[in-house]
């Protein structure tokens, strides 16, 4: 199931270019990323200037700060987390960081 939002977050990158996030803050409380599952970049229609959007997009996995990730692997390859996955972007167009959707 996912939940769509689009609300302003602060991120905190790697320092390396391009620059992916490793924690982010919403809602007043601190994710760590655990582990980049993909990332992808998204333009909005050139013809239609309403439209128009350049975002750079992120999908992590991510847990509150404090709870501990377990270190184990899924049948997946993937670590165990008391987290979820998020959906989070640079909007390239507007400037800033959002949270797109939550995956749980």
């Amino acid at each position: 199931m996912t939940k769509r939002y689009d609300e302003p977050i602060e991120v905190t990158h790697d320092g390396v270019a391009p620059a992916a996030p490793i924690a982010f803050a919403w809602r007043g409380r601190r994710y760590e990323i655990d582990q980049l599952l993909s990332s992808w970049r998204e333009a909005g229609e050139w013809w239609d200037r309403s439209k128009a959007h350049d975002r750079e997009y992120h999908r992590v996995l991510a847990r509150p700060a404090g709870a501990l990730a377990t270190g184990d692997l899924d049948a997946d390859g993937f670590m165990r987390s008391p987290g979820a996955v998020y959906d989070v972007y640079n909007d390239r167009t507007r400037g800033g960081w959002r949270l797109a959707r939550i995956w749980d």
